[in-house]
């Protein structure tokens, strides 16, 4: 039996849907959940939209009693591993629980318990704090209560890496099963918008604005100038291939290759995402791409320095490899990467690749094969994911169906 790590659930909680059917529906005609921000008050910023979960009823995956005491991004992150759990037709039982593990990546997690709690703190003193805040101040409060939620004893942790944080959780998500520390992981990405994040990006200058085209997430797009954030959680149900066979389970594909690596941005960029491709692709390096899921968030940089990066990595593949990103739907958190994986599975099991929306101007700095405005559809076998972060970060996931070969 190969020591392939199979992919056999997905959950996500998105601003494009709930639920594998929505979501995947959304992807396949390029629907944005980008629209103006009404949950918080936007006055001191330029930018006004964001990427917000809507219509998201946290009764529906979780006792009342249960939701009074959870942040916003833990019940996002329970309610996508509840999900991707009834996906996988897995059960977590007394008996199992040891050998199943929770390993997400979150930027900030609880941001807004935290605003609320040091808030107090700061304007009531210590002798009037809301102690049921305080558990969700920590970064890996979401980790923690899907843990407790769903009864799992196993390995448990949240890893924080920029813009690449869902990726690394992936990354040692698949190592511990390599180790044998877990024969079924839970892992991938939350994250929740605030008004204090919001604002933390919007007086850094990151943040889109109307500059005559509309405020829009438009990677690749020449007239791109800066992120439109997100919000939301994706997660992977992923084992080791000897214990999916074991129960049955329907597998999507598998992890052939992973990379998470370091590097100054500016003064090698396009290298840095050229030694990530190859090193998540070491022994596979003749393997075909058919589609590269791409980091591409808008932004004038990192936009640019990832197709550099793929075209040193990989100077050969002809015809061109398509490239797309659905943060043009989604908009950029910091853990987006497990929306982002989902949507990677569901095209390689639907056979399509997800357009590029709010594309209008090519660039002469992004000229790989994009696609845009409406789905592709083709068949794929292996699938680049990329990941880049500004803080000098570089992810690549190699996704395959080797497993059904």
């Amino acid at each position: 039996m190969s020591d392939h790590i199979c992919i056999t659930g997905v959950g996500v909680v998105s601003s494009i849907g709930i639920g594998k059917e929505e979501f995947l529906s959304s992807l396949k005609i390029g629907k944005s959940g980008i629209e103006e921000i009404k949950s918080f008050d936007t006055q001191f910023s330029r930018s006004k939209k964001a990427g917000l979960v809507r219509d998201f009823h946290p009764k529906d995956f979780m006792s009342a009693s249960k939701i009074r005491r959870l942040d916003r991004a833990s019940q996002f992150a329970i309610a996508a591993s509840k999900l991707a759990l009834a996906d996988g037709q897995f059960s977590v039982t007394r008996e199992n629980s040891p050998r199943v593990g929770v390993v997400l990546g979150s930027g900030f997690c609880g941001l807004s318990s935290s605003e609320e709690f040091h808030r107090g703190q700061v304007f009531k003193g210590f002798l009037d704090l809301n102690p049921m805040l305080f558990p969700n101040t920590v970064p890996n409060a979401a980790s923690s209560h899907v843990s407790i939620e769903l009864g799992i004893q196993g390995v448990n942790c949240t890893l924080v890496q920029s813009f690449c944080s869902a990726e690394a959780a992936i990354a040692f998500a698949c190592d511990q099963i390599r180790r044998g520390r877990a024969d079924l992981v839970l892992t991938g990405g939350v994250d929740e918008l605030s008004e204090f994040l919001f604002r933390g990006f919007s007086d850094l200058r990151l943040l889109a604005m109307d500059e005559g085209h509309g405020e829009r997430s438009c990677p690749y797009d020449r007239m791109r100038n800066g992120l439109v954030l997100g919000e939301g959680s994706g997660v992977l149900v992923i084992e080791a291939e000897a214990h999916a066979r074991s129960r049955g389970a329907k597998i999507y594909g598998s992890i052939l290759g992973d990379s998470l690596l370091g590097g100054s941005l500016r003064e090698s960029g396009a290298e840095g995402v050229e030694r990530s491709i190859k090193r998540a692709m070491k022994g596979r390096e003749g393997l075909s791409i058919d589609y590269i899921s791409g980091a591409g968030n808008s932004s004038q940089i990192l936009d640019a320095m990832e197709a550099q990066g793929i075209k040193r990595a990989l100077p050969s593949q002809c015809p061109p490899i398509p490239v797309s990103s659905v943060k043009s739907m989604l908009g950029e958190a910091i853990a987006l990467g497990g929306m982002r994986m989902v949507a990677d599975v569901l095209s390689m099991e639907y056979g399509f690749i997800p357009p590029t929306i709010h594309y209008q101007f090519p660039d002469p700095a992004c000229d790989l094969r994009y696609v845009i405005h409406q789905k592709m559809d083709q068949e794929i076998q292996n699938i680049l994911h990329m990941g880049i972060s500004p803080q000098e970060s570089y992810a690549t996931i190699l996704l395959g169906r080797e497993w059904n070969q």
